[in-house]
């Protein structure tokens, strides 16, 4: 995903979902000036031969990550904030 020329940082993360158990939710900070759509992120992935079970169940925009005190991306704080949302569109499916 970090190949996309939109894309600065994207962190991959599991989140609670009462049907599966789990479901994968990207969570993507964009370069400034620049946009993308979920299904544009999907399409790009596929085109790199990524399989589809792969590719992300949800995506997320942030304008940054969380980062720990040694500068590493903060994916306690991550999936919190996603606990917070309640799954609810923000983190965009499928």
């Amino acid at each position: 995903m970090l190949r996309h020329p939109a894309i600065l940082h994207a962190a991959l993360i599991a989140v609670g979902d009462a049907l599966m158990g789990e479901k994968s939710s990207a969570v993507v900070v964009l370069r400034d000036g620049e946009a993308v759509r979920p299904s544009g992120l999907r399409r790009y992935l596929l085109e790199l031969g990524v399989a589809e079970y792969k590719i992300p169940d949800r995506f997320r925009f942030v304008a940054a990550m969380p980062l720990t005190a040694v500068g590493k991306i903060d994916k306690q704080s991550l999936r919190r904030a996603e606990a917070d949302l309640g799954g609810q569109t923000v983190a965009q499916e499928r």
